[in-house]
C-alpha cells in the first residue's frame, strides 16, 4: 500500500522533528551529567568549597540549570553535605529541606555519608514530616469547621423555612360583626360572637319549640268547622284544649328563648372578631434547604 504524497510529507516532517528533539536533548543531558560529575569529583576530593561553588551553579535559584530531576536531587544532597563539612550548618539544613520538599520520600544512603550528615538529614526530615502532619491536621480541622458552619447555616435555613412555611399556612382574619345579625334568634347572634355551643343549644331548642307551636296550631285549626258526633263532643273539646294549650305554651317558650338569646347576643356583642385559620401552603414554597458538601468546601442552597 502506498501513502499519498501529503501523508508521506507529514511522516518525513514528523521524523525530522523527532530526530531534531533527540539530537538537541542528548547533548543537553550529557552536559548536565558532565557538570554534575565535575562537582561530585570535587566533593569526593574533599574540596568542599569548590563543590559548593559547582553544585550551587547547578541548583541555585528558582530556575535551576539542571533539567533532570534525579540529577537535581543528587546535586542538592551533595550541596547540603558540602555545606555541613564546611561548618555551615544553617545552609546545610536549607539544602536538605529543599531536597525533601522536592521529594518528601527521599532516603539518604546510610553507607554513602557519615553519621553527622545522616543525623542532620534525619532531623530535617523529622521536622518537615511534623510540619506536613500539622498542616494536614490543620487542613482537616479547617474542612471540619467549614462543614460545621455549613451544617449550622443549613439548620438555620431549615428553621427559617419552617417558620416561614408555618406563617404561610396561617391566615389572620379580622371579622367585622353586625348588631343586626345579633338580633336574629336561633343562636345566630351567639355563633357570631363565637359562642358556638350556646348558639347550637338555642338553635335546636328554639327550632323544636317553633315546630311544636306550628304543628299544634295547624292541628287546632284543622278542628274548626268539624261537626263531631254527640258521643265525640267531649273528646273533640279535649283535643281542642290540648292543641291550644300546647301551641300557647310552646310559642311562649320559643319567644322567651328567642328574646333571651337576642339579649345575650347584644349584651356580649363585640364589633370585631380576630382569629387564625389554616390555608394551603403555596406551591412555590414546597421544598426546603439543602446542604451541599464537596471535598474541600460546603454550601447551602434552597430547593423549591
Amino acid at each position: 500500500m502506498r501513502l499519498p504524497a501529503s501523508g508521506l510529507r507529514q511522516c518525513v516532517l514528523l521524523g525530522a522533528l523527532a530526530f531534531w528533539l533527540v539530537a538537541w536533548a542528548t547533548p543537553v543531558f550529557a552536559n548536565d551529567f558532565d557538570e554534575f560529575e565535575t562537582a561530585r569529583s570535587a566533593y569526593d576530593a574533599q574540596d568542599y568549597a569548590r563543590a559548593v561553588q559547582l553544585f550551587e551553579a547547578l541548583v541555585a535559584g528558582d530556575a535551576p540549570r539542571l533539567s533532570n530531576r534525579s540529577l537535581l536531587l543528587e546535586s542538592q544532597k551533595y550541596l547540603g553535605a558540602s555545606h555541613l563539612f564546611l561548618g555551615q550548618l544553617d545552609r546545610a539544613e536549607r539544602d536538605f529541606e529543599r531536597l525533601l520538599r522536592m521529594d518528601p520520600s527521599y532516603v539518604l544512603d546510610p553507607l554513602g555519608f557519615p553519621e553527622e550528615v545522616q543525623g542532620l538529614f534525619a532531623r530535617v526530615k523529622t521536622r518537615l514530616d511534623a510540619e506536613r502532619k500539622a498542616a494536614e491536621q490543620a487542613r482537616k480541622r479547617e474542612e471540619a469547621r467549614v462543614l460545621r458552619a455549613a451544617e449550622e447555616r443549613a439548620s438555620r435555613e431549615r428553621d427559617r423555612w419552617q417558620r416561614l412555611s408555618a406563617l404561610a399556612q396561617v391566615e389572620h382574619v379580622n371579622e367585622l360583626r353586625s348588631r343586626w345579625v345579633a338580633l336574629v334568634p336561633f343562636g345566630i347572634g351567639q355563633m357570631q360572637n363565637g359562642h358556638d355551643g350556646l348558639g347550637l343549644v338555642l338553635a335546636v331548642s328554639e327550632g323544636a319549640l317553633l315546630a311544636i307551636s306550628i304543628t299544634s296550631y295547624l292541628l287546632h285549626e284543622d278542628l274548626r268547622g268539624q261537626q263531631p258526633a254527640t258521643n265525640k263532643v267531649a273528646e273533640a273539646q279535649r283535643a281542642e284544649s290540648a292543641f291550644r294549650y300546647t301551641n300557647q305554651i310552646s310559642f311562649g317558650l320559643f319567644a322567651a328563648l328567642a328574646v333571651t338569646g337576642v339579649l345575650d347576643a347584644e349584651l356580649r356583642f363585640l364589633g370585631t372578631r380576630s382569629y387564625d385559620r389554616k390555608r394551603p401552603l403555596p406551591a412555590d414554597l414546597y421544598g426546603g434547604p439543602e446542604l451541599s458538601v464537596g471535598p474541600a468546601s460546603a454550601s447551602v442552597r434552597l430547593r423549591f
